[in-house]
């Protein structure tokens, strides 16, 4: 079960899911970080979802 299917009326935005890139998985280190989604994409799309229902004015 997930939140989607368990609680869907209760969601005030919708289920956004963090994903890799769509690419064979690199050896190197520096491009498996490009790669593989890092804590910033994750805190950034939780702060999408958290801050999508602000006003206009709020944000002035």
């Amino acid at each position: 079960m997930s939140v989607v299917e368990d609680s869907f009326e209760y969601l005030d935005a919708p289920v956004e899911r963090i994903a890799g890139a769509d690419v064979p998985m690199p050896y190197a280190a520096n491009l498996e970080r490009m790669a593989v989604p890092q804590v910033e994409d994750i805190v950034r799309a939780a702060k999408r979802a958290c801050y999508r229902a602000v006003p206009m004015a709020a944000t002035a």
